[in-house]
């Protein structure tokens, strides 16, 4: 059937082949890449033995970035877009990867039939939303068997075949992950509960900040039996310690120079008549206004930052201002209309911005520092390159492995967290492009303490263990409140009034179920679950949380409703499926990773990573 379909095969439009290039995974051994950063091998990463070779990893990030130009060709590709497409196109091979080994590992066939049903029947996304395949806006499906039947192409359609062969077999992988999934009419009824039974309620608050604990007055023999007592909560997962530099990218003379080159320039081309407009569109580095030909609309007096905003309300309409400096750069304003009504003034101006940045001779100078920094500390060591170098090390607290990145002190850098729990200690990291405390700069890293998993020592976690006593003293302190308190109460009528005379805070709530969160008491599914087991009219007993206790006369319960869950069931159905078989298959994806190793080297490729 295949070959029958490879001889049926349409002549595809660019538009096409392109949508699908971007979704092919390719052979990873292939080609390679020697880098400028001396002793790079080309291998961006690992996943189990496959190399991931730079050359094929950095096109499918260019082919997913040319895609969203195609997408929004009036919008430029910002910096954060380029991360995310890098970080896409990363998790796409690791789970392409991972289903090719569980594929052979669990002897996953995809026949031909199967392939060819797929192609006929199951046209991809990237096919249905080509123009090419739509009549008025809507895929068509006889323009797609028109395309299938076209015997003028076999290429594209072999490339189609191989990635639905692909996904097929993916899908029945995945399948078997989530295969044990069965979902109880019970359960279904319980998590409709769970958010349609409400109730509400008065409730009596004595939260945890009414009552003070001296930490003095907890002695060490308490500290020491609460620990002892406790060990989990004092386990420590691997931690590591950094010390790093940071060359500051600052702008120098030169910079400013440039600058105001441009900006100079950009005066002249309007004295000599050019359209201010046309001038904004092409120089200024404002994205939300030079596509409007600078324009900014009207703003009252006080709107916008001093300097722009003095010079602004005295310019003459029609006439061009500046360079006016401030914290965004260098402009060019000019006032186009003007309302005048006392401090309620406002007028509506144009401007051409010319940002302060640093320029790309600034930018190489501080990277080949960093660079150089990296190379001499890896052989005359950290201390000593930075003292050679002026820099002032700095050294981060221990912390452990976090998915994100997040180093304390530092802030989210992902290469530097992978470098931190992979590399040896005593390791010297290459430069990263960083803005650490707010400043922007290169740093370099060195892993200088590597601190086992287990349970911390009393003297590391002291102070934690004794604040830790201190907020469970209040939390007695408040829940035997609420239990004196609740004991003078003779019945639910009456806990207003008394709550009023001894000064205890009340609160109404709205209507809410179990999960929700409840501005008198927190999320509290244990307290929630407790008030909707009594009727209306009912007092509960003292109870309590980390925030406070609480007393609660229940006054209305909202019970669901048959009828409707009969109507939403089949659907309330598949959405609990869908729920159960998402967190069992990310859980079996988290394992399968580290199973199989996932080494990610892109930090060494990409020194904005």
């Amino acid at each position: 059937m295949l070959q029958s379909m490879r001889e049926n095969m349409p002549l595809v439009m660019w538009t096409l082949v392109l949508a699908f290039v971007a979704t092919i995974v390719f052979s990873w051994g292939m080609g390679g890449f020697k880098g400028s950063s001396g002793g790079l091998d080309g291998v961006v990463g690992k996943v189990g033995q496959t190399e991931i070779m730079y050359d094929r990893y950095n096109q499918l990030v260019q082919d997913r970035l040319a895609q969203q130009r195609q997408q929004n060709p009036d919008q430029e590709i910002t910096d954060q877009q380029v991360k995310q497409a890098r970080q896409q196109v990363w998790d796409d091979i690791v789970r392409s990867e991972l289903m090719k080994g569980y594929q052979k590992k669990w002897d996953v066939v995809t026949s031909d039939d199967e392939v060819a049903y797929a192609v006929q029947n199951n046209p991809p996304e990237y096919i249905r939303n080509n123009e090419n395949f739509q009549t008025d806006g809507k895929f068509d499906p006889s323009l797609y068997q028109q395309f299938i039947k076209d015997p003028s192409q076999t290429q594209v359609l072999i490339a189609i075949e191989k990635d639905y062969r692909e996904s097929i077999g993916n899908q029945k992988v995945i399948d078997k992950i989530i295969q044990p999934v069965f979902v109880t009419p019970d359960q279904v009824w319980d998590e409709y509960v769970a958010t349609s039974r409400k109730f509400q309620a008065i409730v009596a608050s004595f939260p945890t900040t009414n009552f003070t604990v001296d930490s003095s007055s907890i002695a060490p023999s308490e500290i020491d039996e609460y620990y002892r007592a406790h060990p989990q909560d004092y386990e420590q997962k691997e931690r590591s310690r950094l010390a790093y530099v940071t060359i500051p990218r600052t702008m120098t003379a030169s910079d400013t120079e440039r600058v105001m080159e441009t900006v100079e320039d950009v005066l002249a081309m309007l004295r000599q008549g050019d359209s201010f407009e046309q001038l904004a569109e092409e120089y200024s580095e404002d994205p939300g206004s030079a596509k409007q030909g600078g324009e900014l609309g009207w703003f009252q007096r006080g709107r916008m930052v001093k300097e722009f905003d003095s010079t602004a309300f005295v310019a003459d309409i029609g006439q061009v201002v500046g360079p006016v400096i401030t914290r965004f750069g260098a402009h060019l304003i000019r006032v186009e209309d003007r309302s005048v009504n006392g401090e309620q003034d406002s007028v509506k101006a144009s401007h051409i911005l010319v940002k302060f940045a640093i320029g790309p001779d600034t930018e190489s100078r501080v990277a080949q520092k960093a660079k150089d920094f990296a190379d001499a500390a890896t052989t005359d060591g950290f201390d000593e390159t930075a003292q050679a170098f002026g820099l002032t090390v700095e050294t981060t607290n221990l912390f452990p492995f976090q998915e994100a990145g997040s180093i304390p002190g530092v802030g989210a850098l992902k290469p530097v967290m992978d470098f931190a729990f992979s590399s040896e200690v005593g390791k010297v990291s290459y430069s990263q492009k960083t803005r650490i405390k707010g400043q922007d700069g290169y740093s370099v890293f060195k892993l200088v303490e590597r601190a086992p998993a287990g349970i911390s020592p009393l003297a590391d976690v002291e102070s934690v263990v004794r604040t830790t006593l201190v907020r469970k003293k209040q939390e007695d302190m408040a829940l035997q409140a609420a239990q004196q308190f609740r004991s003078r109460v003779p019945a639910p009528d009456q806990l207003v009034a008394i709550a009023q005379a001894e000064n205890v805070k009340i609160d109404t709530t709205g209507e809410h179920a179990q999960r929700d969160f409840i501005r008198a008491i927190g999320q509290d599914e244990a307290i929630a679950k407790k008030l909707l087991a009594l009727r209306p009219g009912q007092l509960s007993e003292a109870m309590s949380n980390s925030r406070g206790a609480y007393v609660a006369e229940v006054i209305k319960i909202v019970e669901p409703d048959s009828a409707q869950f009969k109507a939403q069931e089949e659907q309330l159905t598949t959405n609990l499926e869908r729920t159960i078989q998402n967190r069992v298959y990310t859980d079996w994806l988290k394992i399968a990773k580290e199973d199989l190793g996932v080494v990610d080297n892109r930090y060494l490729y990409y020194t904005d990573f």
